[in-house]
């Protein structure tokens, strides 16, 4: 009886196969025109000056090269200029390792300082872009470890223990660099979570898991697999040096890194339903963010 129900199971099994075989249908799908909207990503920081980035977006299934980059996506012939308490400064269109294309507007006179405010002008092909940010005050951690599951554990990840302000409402982002054997990382790497507020703990002490994730993919096509490995691991090895950056954020950049957790949690699979990212810049067909940054450093060696 039993052998009779096993063969009555693969008869319906294959006729069923065989119906959504026949029923395969080969589809085109045309994908919507897609307008191309002007991208500025600019931030200041306490102890440095403005950077910031102007280029042009592109649709996710077009083709990308190095020409392509060079020619049709970065803008380099806009003027950018940083104002603040009365004195303008005209950025320049410069090489530099700090952006993670290798260029970006740079400036040299305006340093940012906390509790002051920064206007951003973006002019371009007849239009101009306006946004302002602040930096708040820097917010030093009651303390940063490197957390094991246990005893055996040693790919360790980071903890940090805070005591929020309860006079104020505070928005807090967090940013890794780790320096290793086989890992050195030129950039600030965002964390996850890249950012969060004090509404469920305002005026408390709490303790965060922070991960190193989601590091730019742009030049890891160039990378071997062992030295891929190494740029998306989350944890840490022995011999590594970590910096873990905390910023806090006026409430627009905070709006707006809250909106890229989800997209940077995603990753580049182009089938996720996108989450709408606020912007901070004002002007026509615009994306991006003006950020100001107040920030701290903590550093944490992982021995031999």
């Amino acid at each position: 009886m039993r052998n009779i129900f096993s063969i009555f199971q693969f008869i319906i099994f294959a006729v069923t196969a065989l119906l959504f075989a026949a029923c395969e249908k080969e589809i085109e799908v045309e994908t919507p025109d897609y307008e191309r909207k002007i991208v500025i990503e600019g931030s200041i920081e306490n102890g440095s000056p403005a950077m910031v980035i102007v280029s042009r977006s592109v649709p996710y299934f077009d083709p990308m090269d190095i020409n392509t980059l060079m020619n049709d996506v970065f803008i380099r012939n806009a003027v950018v200029t940083v104002s603040c308490d009365g004195q303008s400064e005209q950025l320049h269109f410069a090489l530099t390792e700090d952006s993670p294309v290798y260029m970006a507007y740079v400036g040299h006179n305006i340093i940012g300082e906390p509790n002051k405010r920064y206007d951003l002008r973006v002019e371009y092909d007849g239009k101009v872009y306006t946004s302002s940010t602040t930096i708040r005050e820097p917010f030093r951690l009651d303390s940063v470890w490197l957390a094991f599951l246990n005893d055996k554990d040693t790919l360790p990840t980071s903890r940090i223990k805070l005591t929020d302000n309860p006079a104020t409402h505070d928005y807090y982002h967090f940013r890794i660099k780790v320096h290793g054997k086989k890992l050195h990382d030129r950039l600030w790497v965002t964390s996850m979570p890249v950012a969060f507020d004090d509404a469920t703990f305002n005026g408390q002490t709490v303790n965060y898991e922070i991960l190193r994730a989601n590091p730019s993919s742009l030049f890891a096509a160039t990378m071997t697999e062992e030295e891929q490995r190494e740029y998306y691991r989350l944890t840490y090895r022995k011999g590594d040096t970590v910096y873990l950056k905390t910023s806090m954020l006026d409430y627009d950049a905070y709006q707006y890194w809250s909106a890229m957790t989800y997209e940077l949690a995603i990753g580049q699979n182009p089938f996720m339903s996108p989450a709408p990212v606020p912007c901070n810049i004002t002007g026509d067909n615009v994306i991006g963010v003006w950020c100001g940054y107040a920030s701290t450093i903590d550093t944490l060696y992982y021995p031999e």
